[in-house]
């Protein structure tokens, strides 16, 4: 039986401790092959305490992008670390920032991912057409480029699930546009199963981000729902099933993960969620290589095999 492998990627906001040179022996060591980058107009002051969303150190200042690329490129160079994505902040749809063409190409990398924006209910209609029309321009903008720009379906915003996406990009070329699966999100609002997402996104599905989250009673929205993320593997979410309807699909991208809790472990943090990632896997490698072979259904391949 062929040796399934994943190709497994660490997105680097998820590391607010440190800058990429720093970040990037780290992640080779835990067994990643490449990093997501996130670009967004900040720059991290050391005096204070890193967080994931605010003075975050692995999140790229867009403002001094002419500056930085050459380093980054340097240092994915000499790590041997591919760039799996680029993302941007919402709204750079209508737009893509000043430096992000020359990042996309500078690091060989082609998926750039791009959040909607959060709905307005009162102006739905208008963000929805809106929201088409910018992305009908990404989709001719990215086949002349060589670049795909994904979508991510994501909780509080006007795609957070994956037939949202799917409406969004309905009739336009899957070789241009595409989308970033991140089924956390989804499980805290949109609530899919990824066993009929999967298959309808067919050749959309471009990137898929591995989080985990806690699911309880007594929240305030329309679900009564409450939510939050968890460490990876700790959560509600059953990855190993996850990890076989992606196998069945098949999808052969990057799993991208991005643990926004332990800010307190540290660096360490990074090896412990690789090897949870790896854990899984292997354990679904020896239980598709025990399969008997009289078993009718047929050997499926892992993500990235």
């Amino acid at each position: 039986m062929e040796t399934m492998r994943a190709q497994l990627a660490l997105s680097a906001c998820a590391a607010p401790w440190l800058p990429i040179d720093e970040l990037a022996p780290l992640a080779v060591a835990a067994g990643f092959h490449a990093l997501d980058l996130t670009c967004a107009p900040v720059r991290f002051d050391p005096a204070r305490a890193p967080g994931f969303w605010d003075n975050n150190a692995a999140v790229i200042d867009l403002t001094r992008l002419d500056v930085l690329i050459p380093h980054l490129a340097r240092t994915l160079r000499e790590w041997n670390l591919a760039c799996s994505a680029i993302a941007l902040p919402a709204g750079s749809e209508r737009a893509l920032p000043p430096g992000a063409l020359p990042l996309a190409r500078a690091l060989r990398c082609f998926l750039i991912r791009i959040p909607a924006p959060r709905p307005e209910p009162p102006h739905l209609g208008e963000q929805w057409r809106a929201l088409r029309a910018a992305w009908r321009e990404l989709a001719a903008f990215g086949a002349g480029e060589g670049l795909r720009f994904l979508i991510e379906t994501r909780d509080g915003t006007l795609v957070a699930a994956p037939s949202a996406a799917l409406r969004l990009l309905e009739d336009l070329d899957p070789r241009a546009v595409g989308i970033a699966y991140d089924i956390a999100s989804t499980a805290r609002e949109g609530h899919e199963a990824p066993a009929v997402a999967v298959p309808l996104m067919g050749g959309y599905l471009a990137h898929v981000i591995v989080r985990d989250v806690w699911l309880r009673s007594g929240g305030a929205g329309w679900t009564g729902l409450a939510s939050g993320y968890a460490p990876l593997g700790q959560g509600a979410l059953r990855w190993p099933m996850l990890l076989t309807v992606l196998a069945n699909a098949p999808y052969t991208g990057w799993l991208a993960l991005e643990n926004c809790t332990g800010l307190d472990l540290g660096p360490a943090r990074i090896a412990r969620d690789a090897a949870w990632i790896q854990g899984v896997l292997a354990e679904l490698r020896t239980a598709s290589a025990e399969r008997p072979l009289s078993d009718p259904s047929p050997a499926r391949r892992l993500p990235g095999a």
